[in-house]
Order: C-alpha cells, then structure tokens, then sequence
C-alpha cells in the first residue's frame, strides 16, 4: 500500500515538472530561430567590417503582427563581396505577452528580423533593408519603426 501512494505521489510531483520543461523547450525554439545568426550587428546603419568567411547577420526590431514586414531593398549586395544566405524573423517572448501579466496578449513585446550573409571575396558593399509598405507610404507611424529604411555599408578585409 505504501508503495502505491508513493508512485501516485511520484506521479503528480513528475507532472508539473515534465510540463515546465516542455514549456521552456517551446519558448526557447519560438525565441531562437532556426537559422545560425554568426556575428550579430544590431546599429541602426552605418559601416560593417567582415573578414572573408564570416557569417553575420544583421538584425533589426519589429512588430510584424503590426505590419513591420522587413525585408532586403534593391539593389542587392553585390554576390562576389557578400551572399544572403537566409533571413527570418524571431519573436521576444516573455512574461509581458501574457494576459494576467500586463500583457494584452495581442500584439505581445515585438521581435526581430535577422538579415544573414555570408562575406566572399574583398570588396565593398551595400545592404539596404526597410519596411517596404511604410516606405511606400512616406515615412513612420505611430507603434512602428522610427525608420522604414535602413542602410549599412559592409566591408569584407
């Protein structure tokens, strides 16, 4: 008898235990993303430096379910100096997306995209990322980005 309350006490400690781990697994696939970022530059523009080989991605704030929808001007960086290898979006999970917790549960803390590129050969380049439709429209609006356009020069040495 002794050792059926202990396995039922077993049970129900083992329960919470198994569902906070899954739950932080979930969190932290949902806040990691999938691709390798390498060297992460997080300035709003200016100049980059990259040795050949390096894989750097260039990561700026969003609030997609907004409408903050980055993606890669034209024109491309030149392929010889720096090739796109990927880009996706991250979402910041914490404890203000929930309700009960400050959080409304609609459009939560935002998140980030991640622009990534692997440097080629020596040379100079420029990367241009915005938010295409803001930028269509003439500028910022309230609860979006302060730019819709952001410019970054990479050197590859």
């Amino acid at each position: 008898m002794k050792r059926r309350w202990r396995r039922v006490l077993l049970t129900v400690a083992a329960v919470p235990v198994v569902a906070a781990t899954v739950g932080a697994v979930g969190v932290h696939e949902m806040t990691t993303g999938e691709l390798d970022h390498g060297t992460v530059f997080t300035q709003t523009s200016g100049q980059l430096t990259v040795k050949p080989g390096e894989l750097f991605s260039i990561e700026v704030f969003a609030y997609r379910e907004a409408g903050d929808n980055w993606t890669m001007a034209t024109p491309v960086p030149d392929p010889a100096v720096v090739r796109a290898t990927g880009d996706e979006y991250v979402d910041d999970f914490g404890i203000k997306d929930l309700p009960g917790f400050g959080g409304t549960g609609d459009l939560g803390t935002g998140g980030h995209y991640y622009f990534t590129f692997r440097a080629q050969s020596p040379g100079r380049t420029t990367v241009t990322v915005h938010v295409a439709y803001r930028d269509e429209l003439g500028g910022t609006f309230s609860g979006g980005p302060e730019q819709t356009k952001r410019q970054f020069t990479i050197d590859v040495r």
